[in-house]
């Protein structure tokens, strides 16, 4: 009668899916919000290239105008753009603009525009820390 009894449990695959999901859902789970990290780190790199592009187009544009705008004027230009609407950067941005001594093109001014982004965390229960981004272009504005 044991014996048959265990016959009999050996056969069952009832509960098989059960263990099967329980085994393979970390997995599962770890790899989706992995996916959704990923994705979050690529929208905030391409955010901080379109922040950088608008804030050269409008330092450009007040140089045309004839108004000569300091680089902490460019610099909270630059967090305001990436803390509005469509970038909506946390804040965690940091802007820095820095001339440099010797430009490139004669005639011009040319300034460094540096983006650093830290992307919010969708892991914190896999002990995983989003990288910091960083992002710099330069700016040429004509010396008048």
């Amino acid at each position: 009668m044991i014996r048959q009894a265990f016959t009999r449990l050996r056969k069952d695959e009832q509960g098989t899916t059960i263990i099967e999901f329980a085994l393979l859902a970390p997995v599962i789970f770890g790899l989706f919000f992995g996916l959704i990290q990923i994705g979050i780190s690529m929208q905030a790199y391409n955010s901080m290239r379109g922040v950088a592009s608008d804030t050269a187009r409008y330092a450009v544009v007040e140089y045309m105008k004839q108004n000569e705008v300091t680089d902490a004027a460019i610099q909270t230009k630059a967090v305001s753009i990436a803390t509005s609407s469509p970038y909506l950067l946390q804040n965690t941005v940091q802007v820095t603009i820095t001339p440099v001594a010797t430009p490139r093109v004669p005639g011009t001014f040319e300034k460094t525009l540096s983006v650093t982004y830290t992307p919010p965390n969708v892991l914190p229960f896999f002990n995983f820390v989003s990288p910091q981004l960083t992002y710099s272009r330069p700016i040429f504005v004509i010396d008048e």
